[in-house]
């Protein structure tokens, strides 16, 4: 039986939506400065639950609720959750349909992070907006490079020891 054939609905019209509703966007290959992350951790700072973005002693912290720290944490411990996550759906059906994640750009725009998550589908690379917690988890399954824009480092990147203590 055809492999495609065999989706769900939903997971069809997904498809659908990813192959041909969605405009062609190709790779920027300028050089702009943009800063690549080096290490992913969530943490405790100052009492929030944050997700830190780390290049050698500087990091920025996108502060998120305790499902979304819960979610990326388990992407990075590779510790499986009871039930599949959103990202864990993604994953899938990236995969089923031969696309990966190839990037994750996030920028910071009236006091909220944001994200182009790059999927490439054959020959295509196509830039989805989405929230920068989704972007982070999907580019760490898919081993892809996370970018910081950076006007975004230079105004929320802050010197970073790391502390003793929980972080993943």
């Amino acid at each position: 039986m055809n492999r495609v054939r065999a989706l769900s609905v939903p997971t069809r019209l997904i498809a659908f939506c990813l192959i041909f509703l969605y405009p062609f966007a190709a790779l920027a290959a300028a050089d702009n400065g943009d800063v690549t992350v080096k290490d992913v951790k969530v943490a405790f700072v100052d009492q929030n639950l944050v997700v830190l973005l780390i290049v050698d002693n500087r990091a920025m912290a996108i502060h998120v609720d305790s499902t979304v720290a819960a979610s990326i944490h388990s992407v990075l411990s590779r510790t499986p959750t009871r039930r599949p996550l959103s990202h864990d759906l993604m994953r899938l059906i990236l995969l089923e349909l031969d696309a990966k994640v190839t990037r994750a750009v996030i920028t910071l725009k009236d006091k909220t992070y944001y994200a182009d998550l790059t999927v490439a589908i054959g020959d295509r690379a196509i830039i989805f907006d989405c929230r920068s917690s989704d972007a982070i988890a999907l580019a760490i399954l898919f081993k892809a490079p996370i970018v910081v824009a950076k006007g975004t480092w230079d105004l929320a990147s802050r010197a970073w020891d790391e502390p003793e203590g929980e972080t993943s």
